[in-house]
């Protein structure tokens, strides 16, 4: 547990924005790395900046108790260095530039300028990092002047002439040189193992890529070999023959769906006929209330006259108003002078929404009718 010196604290919504004297955290964001956390006096970080930190409660001026999640920069380390590897190894086989990097909870994204990348290539990639880290390579820093920087053969990434001070020069064996400010294991087989999740095309030339390493990658493997046991249990299969199953589900799904669309469309026909018997007749208009929103409500109109009959139908506050008997559209305006309702359609269906009741429609209705 070490000491902070806490300068102002002030309330922001519903969080505490701190400022802080000499902070050790490192910022979220820098570089694409996470930022720190842990806690000041009894209140959690919730994230943290160049110039403060934001607490999850207020927190005394002066000194205060600081604990920092080493845990968590550990993982840090681990992410940030796969992701150094995965770079140099692009770059020195491929010629693949890293054009973005960022560092979430979960996973890590690594942008690389190209959008034809193999999946042969992509493979030869993490294979490659991961024998490096299965060879121990050691993972060194050095703090140089900016023009001895400025001067280094062989880095990967020159140095922006935005930076100022002395840099940090991080090196991983013959693999790699480069410039950085975050944080980084002290060999690569700390890393464990290097997974990328997936990769998709961004921006038109570039390909992203989502991994895991280190403990993330471990986590990563339980989560999903936990998911295929559950999978064949559910299936009553072998791992190796969960896609034929989940096709033949899929298969019996689109059956099943069309089997019951038929059955829901003769049923709606049957019923049409039964509604149209117990119509109400509303100023000489025969009007049908069938108060459900469901794949027979969409049959309904196809088995009814509705050059003769006024169907309305919906629950939830959700409703439908189909007829050619009248100007659905006009019923419509008639309902939003006196009910906040929004949708719309055209002369011989309305769709609309809002905080009504099936009576209070159906009313409404009836008045509108009555008028006519």
């Amino acid at each position: 547990m070490d000491k902070i010196m806490v300068v102002s604290c002030e309330k922001v919504k519903k969080v505490y924005k701190v400022t802080l004297e000499d902070s050790p955290l490192y910022p979220d964001g820098k570089g694409g790395q996470l930022g720190d956390r842990g806690t000041i006096g009894n209140n959690n970080i919730l994230s943290v900046e160049k110039n403060c930190v934001f607490l999850d409660g207020e927190v005394q001026l002066g000194e205060n108790d600081l604990y920092i999640d080493f845990d968590r920069r550990k993982d840090i380390e681990v992410q940030h260095t796969a992701q150094h590897l995965f770079s140099a190894l692009a770059y020195n086989k491929y010629s693949l530039n890293t054009v973005g990097f960022r560092m979430a909870e979960e996973y890590s994204t690594v942008d690389l300028d190209s959008k034809d990348l193999t999946e042969v290539v992509i493979k030869e990639i993490e294979k490659m990092v991961n024998d490096a880290i299965k060879i121990s390579i050691p993972v060194e820093t050095s703090i140089v002047k900016k023009e001895e920087a400025m001067t280094i053969e062989g880095l990967r990434k020159t140095v922006s002439e935005k930076v100022t001070g002395d840099v940090r020069i991080v090196t991983i064996g013959e693999l790699d040189t480069n410039a950085c400010g975050g944080f980084h294991v002290s060999n690569s087989c700390q890393l464990q193992i290097f997974k990328i999740l997936s990769w998709e095309k961004i921006k038109g030339n570039y390909t992203r890529f989502y991994y895991v390493a280190g403990e993330r990658a471990l986590e990563d493997y339980y989560d999903k070999n936990k998911l295929v046991g559950e999978l064949c249990r559910t299936l009553s299969c072998r791992e190796n023959e969960i896609n034929i199953m989940l096709d033949k589900v899929i298969s019996d799904k689109k059956s099943a769906e069309l089997e019951l669309r038929s059955i829901t469309q003769k049923y709606a026909e049957i019923l049409a006929k039964d509604l149209m018997n117990n119509s109400e007749n509303i100023n000489g208009m025969k009007l049908v209330f069938y108060p459900e929103n469901s794949m027979i409500s969409n049959f309904l109109p196809k088995y009814m006259d509705l050059s003769e009959y006024i169907l309305i139908f919906g629950e939830s506050g959700q409703f439908t108003v189909t007829s050619k008997k009248i100007n659905c559209k006009d019923y419509f305006d008639f309902l939003k002078t006196t009910e906040e309702v929004r949708g719309g359609g055209n002369e011989s269906r309305v769709n609309f929404k809002g905080a009504l009741s099936e009576d209070l429609v159906f009313q409404q209705l009836k008045v509108y009718l009555s008028k006519l």
